[in-house]
């Protein structure tokens, strides 16, 4: 099963066992397009099932108004049960902020200093979510 998509501007790796998406932000611009073709991505790597996500990036990393405005669109966190990002500078944690201000995300959203933080919390909201799930099932 593939698990991996790679290109110049990010690479996205599904963990299926641990229901994680973790996409990697490279040192270029994130267009409008790119939020489109992520999503197709991860739909294709998830087959649809649900998760959570990672999201990192290098230190100049940065997404364009429309970019920003595309992601925060519910229909691209149908599957998301909550996401997480790792900023490693304080242009990172202002542009996060700034996303999380203006393009509220759809799902519970929260930044880390470190992945080791961001993957702790992600575990802890998919469980969760399976908890609530076998709750709602058993009812």
């Amino acid at each position: 099963m593939e698990t991996t998509f790679e290109n110049s501007k990010y690479k996205i790796t599904w963990f299926p066992k641990g229901e994680i998406v973790e996409f990697y932000m490279k040192d270029l611009e994130i267009e409008k397009d790119d939020v489109v073709e992520m999503h197709v991505q991860t739909l294709r790597l998830t087959k649809g099932q649900v998760y959570a996500s990672i999201f990192s990036a290098q230190d100049f990393f940065s997404i364009s108004a429309e970019a920003r405005s595309e992601g925060s669109k519910p229909y691209y966190s149908e599957n998301l049960i909550a996401q997480a990002f790792v900023v490693k500078n304080m242009a990172q944690r202002l542009l996060g902020n700034f996303i999380m201000k203006f393009n509220r995300p759809v799902k519970e959203t929260k930044m880390f200093g470190t992945h080791a933080e961001a993957r702790l919390w992600v575990n802890a909201k998919i469980k969760q979510y399976h908890i609530l799930k076998n709750k709602e099932a058993a009812a």
